[in-house]
């Protein structure tokens, strides 16, 4: 019996063009009902692609506080961003920016 390995991380690079609309229509649903807008929205990423991805987010989020933590064996960082939002659509708009970034994963 062939043992098929399961994908268990998603990046946004990973899904089709053509479905994003839903996501993004899905967790604009659940941002609204669950966050507190206008308010801070802490966004979370996970770097694996070298300090280099760090950099390329940051140009994406230039004025915002970074809480950066390297795992025990180097391999990722875990970045929070705290960021100022008005709404969904601000936090919406830096997951797509982020998506681009080859190498960082968002939680």
């Amino acid at each position: 019996m062939e043992e098929k390995k399961i994908k268990t991380e998603i990046e946004l690079t990973d899904i089709p063009e053509g479905a994003n609309t839903d996501i993004y229509v899905n967790l604009k649903e659940k941002l609204e009902s669950v966050e507190k807008f206008p308010g801070v929205y802490n966004f979370k990423f996970i770097v694996t692609g070298g300090l280099d991805k760090i950099q390329d987010l940051r140009a994406i989020l230039p004025q915002d506080e970074f809480i950066e933590q390297s795992s025990k064996t180097g391999k990722y960082v875990s970045i929070t961003v705290k960021k100022q939002v008005q709404n969904a659509d601000e936090v919406i708009a830096v997951y797509k920016q982020a998506g681009n970034i080859k190498g960082i994963m968002m939680l």
